[in-house]
């Protein structure tokens, strides 16, 4: 089964494979994982043998090309999941396949519903069609309504050992490769992201400037690499990431004060405050901690 080829997880994997074979998968099924940690890469898997798919049609349910499975993602800088993309697959699937074949709807990242996109969801859910099987994704559960979380059967991928983080990238020729594996704690996706990406590697380059300049309180040179930047939104989101990563391999309470203000930082912009006013409070906070 194509499940079986992900990294990790396998009394998940063995559960979900038992439930296929025997007909008793839900009609909704809802994956959690940390960022970087595969669960919309494990969605299309899991939707391949759901339908039974082959190689050569997995290829157009990544594509979102293959007519049993749809996908849908949200849009804009925020994500957001709207409304008219959930009536739309659902019109789609009021009406039962000629055929008889399983049909799957995959939504990416639902804790980016906004309510009226979920309640349209939630009325499919309440009266489900025996042909189709909807996969949910997510990266914060708390986010997602009780009534939706209620109807799904829930699945909490963890992340892989650092081991099989190393057996993963075992044929990649990099010689930063073990360095990711070990500051990204074995996140496969994180990794792969810095690996395959030079804006992402570079923008892990300047978190770990940045945590150097911090702890030789360096306020200057600081305030000069944070000021690149300014009005990039999202480097600035992923340079946080990256801090929490560095940090948090390691608990002193240095690196303990650091984090605290990378949340402040993301709470801020969560609240679309100001960036240059995030950063100038990211520098004051941390200029503290010393």
């Amino acid at each position: 089964m194509f499940i079986n080829s992900f990294t990790g997880n396998k009394n998940i994997r063995l559960s979900l494979e038992e439930r296929i074979k025997s007909a008793k998968l839900s009609h909704a099924v809802l994956i959690f994982a940390k960022e970087g940690c595969g669960a919309n890469f494990f969605a299309r898997l899991l939707a391949a043998d759901i339908i039974g798919a082959d190689k050569d049609s997995f290829h157009l349910i990544e594509q979102n090309a293959h007519g049993q499975v749809q996908i849908i993602r949200g849009s804009g800088a925020s994500g957001q999941i709207k409304v008219d993309s959930v009536r739309a697959i659902n019109e789609n699937v009021n009406f039962s396949s000629l055929g008889g074949e399983k049909r799957v709807v995959i939504i990416e990242n639902c804790e980016n519903f906004n309510l009226s996109s979920a309640n349209a969801l939630l009325k499919n859910l309440e009266e489900p069609k025996d042909d189709i099987t909807y996969i949910l994704t997510t990266t914060d559960t708390s986010k997602i309504l009780s009534t939706i979380r209620s109807r799904c059967q829930v699945y909490s991928l963890v992340q892989p050992t650092m081991a099989e983080c190393k057996e993963y990238f075992a044929n990649v020729n990099r010689t930063e490769k073990d360095e990711l594996i070990k500051i990204y704690s074995g996140n496969i996706g994180m990794v792969k992201a810095a690996l395959e990406n030079p804006k992402r590697f570079e923008i892990l380059q300047k978190a770990l400037e940045a945590q150097k300049y911090i702890n030789s309180a360096d306020k200057y040179a600081l305030a000069k690499l944070l000021y690149g930047f300014n009005k990039k939104k999202e480097e600035f989101t992923l340079f946080l990431k990256d801090i929490e990563y560095i940090c948090g391999s390691k608990l002193s309470q240095n690196n303990i004060n650091i984090l605290n203000a990378v949340t402040d930082a993301k709470n801020a912009m969560e609240r679309n405050a100001n960036l240059g006013l995030i950063m100038q409070n990211f520098i004051i906070s941390v200029k503290s901690s010393k």
